[in-house]
């Protein structure tokens, strides 16, 4: 009976859908068996860490996925697989560790992409709306003494690869988080500089300096490259640059001679063959990129972010030495921003089939892959639905609508604030809207919210992360979010403070010697952890 549906006729013209439960969890062996299997893959995830150096580092990031998200879109998922939806399994639940995190920023409790951005990729917490700096970093002259280094810098002077890959702006705050270091996150450009940012680069100048160390940059924001009065490829956007200079051309020819390729279409993309391009810079739209419902009447076409990804993590994977790599599911924010659950949650259903991608294509002996959210958003899902049902649908108990004590439906998913409140900008209050099952299918649904906003807001929510590979283990429990980048940094051994780390110095390929031992504690030396080969103990290594 599994995976099939029925439908029940509820009330006129109003749908809800089930499916069929299996029998078997009506039963005491059912759940004990799940258990019990559960249990076990729990051991074996405990009994098996994964203590070596990780070689590749790949971060997923959500934008805005909070665990609600995770729960409705795990739901989602699953009914469009012809299940129920609430037994499914994503990609992320199966990452054998996980944990939550603290999102808030040093002066907001609720924060910002670029201030969590900051936190997830350097290890140091700072402002609303800053960008690779620490909390002192408040104008473009403090910039320059307030830089904090991100994990993909370190992972650049180790000599490995480097890649970006969006649904948004490759220059919005996310993506921006891994080479950007600025006061004001919104400084895409020149264009909209003050006199008193004069002396700092903006964010798309800072993206072209690092060209020849990110090989790959996957997304959005052609505008942000070009200079005024440069036309875009497909729409009737211009280039806004104020200093003439077009960076996608500039590129083009700095990197000639480099095996590299500019792309903006989708048979461009397809054209490109990871073996032969060291270099990839394929910029998709003027500015973010169309929702993933919305890609087919894309003119020019673009690709999925798993077709992204993947293409990403074949030409970095070509390095000896390994890569860093962030994907980023920029849409699922702006979709829960609009309070349009329908294209969040087929975004965090992007981010799902990603990451199944870069499990395929690497292995988890040496890859740390990361999946978490920078902050949540005030998305609800419950309402007293029962079992199966459609997760877009009206809260129904066994088939028939229930209704408020206003006399009106109500959806299974809602939002605390946001633009689906009756009360408009010109209205102080307004009764709720009655709710059609007909409606909450269209893509473009806003479900109602609690407080009339304009938009809908981030939440002050932790996030869950999870995880896979080297160290993904020192992810359990509740962390600060700075913890995910220092987990990063010790388990690639990046940057200068992680060198002599035991898993480190076991990699380095040194033989016994002076240096080994002046470097290894004197704990370590007395035990006699090493011999020639640099055995060791797996706990040794946590």
């Amino acid at each position: 009976m599994k995976g099939a549906c029925f439908t029940l006729i509820a009330v006129a013209l109003i749908e809800s859908v089930q499916c069929a439960i299996n029998p078997a969890e009506f039963t005491t062996d059912f759940w004990e068996d799940l258990s019990r299997l559960e249990l076990e893959n729990a051991k074996k995830n405990f009994n098996n860490l994964k203590t070596g150096k990780a070689k590749n580092v790949i971060m997923l990031i959500g934008d805005g996925m909070s665990l609600g998200t995770s729960t409705a879109g795990r739901i989602r998922i699953g009914q469009k697989l012809g299940q129920n939806g609430e037994e499914y399994m994503t990609s992320l639940d199966s990452m054998p560790h996980s944990g939550l995190v603290k999102t808030y920023s040093i002066d907001y409790q609720t924060p910002d992409s670029a201030s969590t951005g900051t936190a997830l990729l350097t290890g140091i917490k700072t402002r609303f709306r800053k960008l690779g700096v620490n909390g002192g970093g408040t104008s473009c002259p403090r910039v320059e003494a307030n830089k904090v280094t991100t994990s993909m810098e370190f992972a650049i002077a180790a000599g490995k690869s480097a890649g970006v890959v969006t649904t948004t702006r490759v220059q919005h705050a996310t993506p921006a988080s891994t080479y950007a270091h600025i006061h004001r996150r919104t400084l895409y450009s020149d264009d909209k500089k003050t006199p008193g940012e004069r002396h700092c680069d903006d964010i798309a100048m800072q993206l072209f300096k690092k060209r020849r160390d990110i090989q790959v940059i996957l997304g959005g924001g052609r505008s942000h490259m070009r200079p005024v009065g440069v036309a875009d490829e497909e729409f009737k956007s211009m280039g806004v640059r104020a200093d003439g200079r077009d960076l996608i051309q500039e590129w083009q020819d700095d990197l000639a001679n480099k095996s590299a390729s500019y792309v903006w279409n989708k048979a461009q993309f397809d054209a490109v063959d990871p073996q032969t391009t060291d270099h990839l810079m394929g910029l998709f739209s003027p500015y973010e990129m169309q929702y993933s419902l919305n890609r087919k009447n894309d003119k020019g076409g673009e690709p999925s972010l798993a077709e992204m990804t993947e293409k990403a993590i074949k030409i970095l994977s070509k390095n000896d030495k390994g890569f860093f790599l962030l994907v980023e599911s920029g849409l699922l924010d702006k979709g829960h921003h609009q309070g349009r659950a329908n294209l969040a949650l087929e975004e965090f259903h992007e981010l799902e089939k990603a990451l199944n991608v870069a499990r395929s294509l690497t292995d988890e002996e040496d890859t740390l892959i990361i999946t978490t959210a920078d902050h949540g958003h005030m998305f609800m899902i419950g309402a007293g639905g029962v079992r199966g049902n459609d997760v877009f649908g009206l809260a129904s108990s066994h088939g028939n609508p229930r209704k408020a004590v206003d006399g009106k439906y109500y959806t299974t998913i809602v939002y605390g604030n946001g633009p689906g409140h009756a009360a408009k900008p010109h209205k102080k209050s307004a009764p709720r809207q009655s709710v059609q099952r007909w409606h909450t299918t269209s893509k473009y649904y806003q479900q109602q919210s609690v407080v009339p906003l304009g938009t809908e807001t981030h939440s002050a929510e932790d996030v869950i992360v999870y995880g896979s590979g080297p160290m993904s283990h020192l992810l359990t429990g509740v962390h600060e979010q700075t913890h995910i980048a220092r987990v990063v940094q010790y388990a690639a051994c990046l940057g200068p403070a992680n060198q002599n780390q035991l898993h480190c110095v076991k990699g380095s390929g040194y033989v016994i010697g002076n240096l080994i031992e002046q470097t290894l504690p004197q704990k370590a030396k007395d035990r006699r952890l090493f011999d020639e080969s640099y055995g060791g103990t797996p706990e040794d290594d946590i």
